[in-house]
């Protein structure tokens, strides 16, 4: 929601002067995988100060450099390697969670791993980072992403249940399953496994062609549905925008943050 160049330190303050009690972070963006531990804690610090908690960490770039879901276990491995540094720098920003985009089936229409290997190659590599993600104190939350995998609700639940650990658990967005579901389905079929949480609203076509993601409020998010659903599984942790930065819109953030409160207030 902030310009790319802004100093972390000010995307902190600005969270905070819009209203949020807390912000995400991206390793490889904001958390370069360069820092030292003790940049990383100053930024950690530098957040409390603030007022201003870190919700999660998205941990996208390092699977994509080194896709988990390859069938070469040397880039296997490294993608393994980029999770293990994230958690350390999470557990330095007390940081509770991390943000998986484990993997893609393909690039566009390229076709480039099976969906059963997929599966496979995943489930075999995920439980090695349980041991760092206990000692770091982060959980590892799998995202419902337009990568073409875990589909639905049921597969997201019986995907994170085969790992029998409180450790991984799901970081559930609202507005990406509006093309192919239904928000309020997938929070009552996930239940107590959701740890994260992103709000963002979607407008769906009058055909069958794909919609568009809107601004909140502005699509077809049944909110009140949404927040009922909220409430009946118990959901106690963070809820987060994910909105993209608005160069001639300065008041984005303030707006965004209204929106936030006129949902949160339906439950």
């Amino acid at each position: 929601m902030f310009p790319s160049a802004m100093p972390v330190t000010e995307k902190f303050r600005q969270a905070k002067n819009a209203g949020f009690e807390a912000i995400e972070l991206r390793f490889g963006e904001e958390i370069s995988p360069s820092l030292s531990a003790d940049e990383v804690k100053r930024l950690g610090d530098a957040a409390q100060q603030t007022g201003i908690q870190i919700a999660s960490m998205w941990m996208g770039g390092a699977f994509r450099a080194n896709p988990i879901n390859s069938p070469d276990p040397a880039v296997r491995a490294k993608s393994l390697d980029g999770l293990k540094q994230g958690l350390e720098f999470a557990r330095h920003l007390n940081c509770g969670a991390t943000l998986l985009y484990l993997c893609r089936l393909g690039d566009g229409p390229k076709f480039l791993f099976g969906y059963q290997d997929t599966w496979d190659r995943v489930s075999a590599e995920l439980p090695k980072a349980i041991p760092w993600a206990e000692e770091a104190k982060v959980c590892l939350t799998p995202e419902n992403v337009w990568n073409k995998f875990l589909l639905s609700p049921v597969e997201m639940r019986n995907f994170i249940d085969q790992f029998h650990s409180p450790w991984i658990q799901s970081h559930f967005d609202v507005g990406n399953v509006m093309q192919y579901g239904y928000p309020q389905d997938w929070i009552l079929t996930l239940g107590p496994r959701i740890k994260r949480v992103h709000l963002k609203d979607y407008k769906l076509s009058t055909r069958y062609e794909q919609g568009q993601f809107a601004d909140l409020l502005q699509g077809d998010v049944d909110w009140k549905a949404v927040m009922a659903a909220f409430v009946k599984v118990g959901y106690r942790g963070f809820m987060s925008p994910e909105i993209s930065h608005d160069p001639n819109d300065p008041d984005k953030p303030r707006k965004v943050s209204e929106a936030f409160d006129k949902i949160l207030a339906m439950a």
